[in-house]
């Protein structure tokens, strides 16, 4: 992973009250990488180009993110985050389930309560060939 710099055309910031937990969550479970950390107080992450979170240290409310997922376009298969997650005792909200819009799918929630969705196509089809496959499914 390269440290690199860029202008992010969107990222996520999301407050956390122990950085430092989070921070390895991440490491860990999702394999994310440090960009730029200020310890106990900010870190920057990062899945792939533009998969950029910046957790903070800030207080959590009660409803943390209630009816927002966030969601990442996965290279690995989804399934490879789910031991990773269970040994984390992590929770899984959806899946890893196939979806019709030709994407396998896996919905979890992080140890702050914000819940993220990871895709991964199912197979190299062209947009008309999924969507006649969902129309044909109605």
């Amino acid at each position: 992973m390269s440290a690199e710099f860029y202008p992010m055309p969107m990222f996520v910031r999301l407050a956390v009250a122990d950085v430092e937990a989070s921070k390895q969550w991440f490491h860990t479970v999702l394999e994310f990488e440090s960009v730029f950390d200020i310890p106990h107080s900010m870190a920057h992450l990062r899945g792939r180009r533009y998969q950029d979170v910046l957790i903070v240290k800030g207080e959590v409310p009660e409803q943390v993110g209630q009816g927002v997922t966030l969601s990442f376009s996965w290279k690995e298969p989804v399934d490879e985050i789910v031991p990773r997650l269970k040994a984390a005792g992590g929770k899984i909200v959806d899946g890893p389930v196939d979806r019709p819009w030709n994407a396998r799918e896996l919905v979890i929630e992080d140890p702050n309560g914000y819940r993220m969705s990871f895709s991964r196509q199912l197979a190299n089809k062209e947009f008309g060939e999924v969507m006649s496959g969902v129309e044909a499914d109605k």
